[in-house]
């Protein structure tokens, strides 16, 4: 066990869990969108970002992929933590389709739980077009390209 700074509060945590586990334990949320139980961290969707203040420096990292480390002071929540989570589902939104009101995900869609929660109400950008097409080729999963958000997880429970 080591000691570490989490909100403010001196916790003593696993040496070989990440900041986002520790937070999880300690019964403080991060938000995530590519962090799933029994999978590696690999930080692709960003929205788990920290501040890490080691030795003086502070820093912006991954929580899911950033193992706590002795010392260290970890902020989950801050103005700028939030404008980057904030900006990082609006970039999510550029590409994604509009049709949240008719979509069967629709109450059940993280995307749309995590813009909800940050106040996303409109696109301030939007991405070119593309018109991808819908994947039919299993009997068992019917895949939407245009409804990823680039969070890896499937990617990632093949290969794990």
């Amino acid at each position: 066990m080591i000691s570490i700074t989490l909100d403010g509060n001196k916790i003593k945590v696993d040496g070989k869990a990440t900041i986002l586990q520790a937070a999880r334990e300690a019964g403080i949320a991060i938000p995530s969108l590519c962090s799933h139980q029994g999978l590696s961290g690999l930080g692709n969707c960003r929205l788990c970002v920290v501040e890490v203040e080691k030795n003086g420096r502070k820093r912006i990292v991954t929580s899911c992929n950033y193992p706590v480390e002795e010392g260290i002071s970890v902020t989950t929540s801050s103005p700028k933590l939030l404008a980057i989570r904030k900006m990082i589902i609006e970039l999510l939104l550029a590409n994604h389709p509009d049709d949240c009101l008719y979509c069967a995900r629709n109450g059940d869609c993280d995307l749309q739980d995590m813009a909800a929660e940050l106040g996303v109400r409109q696109r301030r950008y939007s991405g070119g077009h593309w018109d991808p097409k819908v994947d039919l080729s299993s009997p068992a999963i019917v895949r939407d390209p245009a409804k990823c958000i680039l969070c890896g997880r499937c990617v990632r429970v093949c290969e794990e």
